[in-house]
């Protein structure tokens, strides 16, 4: 597998960047998605968590990362809302002029954040895509994946959600350009937000890094809900930048 690794310490100083994690029922698993934006190298300057009206212990879980590491905000939803809402409700506390959005039963690999920036910077673009491992329980992690292969993003989207918020990293000014998540997404909102990223003529680069783990953990995922899915991919194929004809 093909990790990042610190460059040089004579490389010229990388941008910030704020990393958001939103969570629902996942207090099992949230403080290793913390922890491992942490240990990067540059550290960010904020991690900001956002808890989406959890029922298993979450919220408290937060609030003590929050009060343990001083680069940890916490947001407490009264009630879900959806992980469109809580994104962008986390990415309204950010400031940095890059941002991440880690899913919180994911993990960064060492060398993550230095790999995406560096990208972003030297090619002058303003979304950074690399690749994940996929973890199954109790298993080990798989090859690198990445289901853009750097080419024509356009073409690429207009196949499936093949970028994904845990292993990429967006200008600020990108994620408010087109207004953030749409919440009217249950599921698909990733690939939406990327479509209506390259309709406003964001530029996609792709690294060759693994910089994050895609972990499988116990609990209910949004792509189980499969009808829903499919109205959802329908809706965004049927944006005109998935429809016109690639470059």
């Amino acid at each position: 597998m093909n990790t990042p690794h610190p460059l040089a310490s004579f490389d010229s100083p990388l941008p910030g960047y704020d990393v958001v994690i939103p969570c629902y029922n996942r207090a099992h698993v949230v403080a290793d998605a913390v922890r491992s934006v942490l240990r990067q190298d540059p550290a960010p300057e904020r991690v900001i968590v956002v808890d989406d009206g959890s029922t298993d212990a979450s919220a408290a879980v937060i609030a003590g990362l929050a009060n343990r590491y001083p680069r940890v905000s916490a947001i407490l939803l009264p009630r879900n809302g959806g992980a469109s809402h809580a994104r962008n409700a986390g990415a309204a506390s950010t400031r940095a002029p890059w941002l991440a959005f880690l899913d919180s039963d994911d993990v960064w690999l060492p060398g993550a954040a230095r790999a995406l920036l560096r990208a972003g910077e030297t090619r002058d673009v303003d979304v950074v895509v690399g690749h994940f491992a996929r973890v199954e329980p109790g298993e080990q992690p798989g090859g690198p994946e990445c289901g853009w292969d750097g080419g024509d993003i356009r073409g690429a989207l207009a196949t499936g959600g093949v970028v994904g918020p845990s292993w990429s990293m967006v200008r600020r000014a990108t994620v408010f350009g087109v207004g953030g998540f749409d919440p009217s997404f249950h599921n698909c909102n990733d690939w939406d937000f990327y479509v209506r990223a390259g309709a406003t003529g964001a530029r996609f680069a792709r690294i060759d890094d693994t910089v994050a783990l895609y972990r499988t953990v116990i609990g209910a995922r949004l792509v189980a809900d499969v009808e829903i899915g499919r109205g959802n991919a329908g809706r965004i194929l049927s944006h005109p930048y998935c429809a016109a004809p690639a470059n």
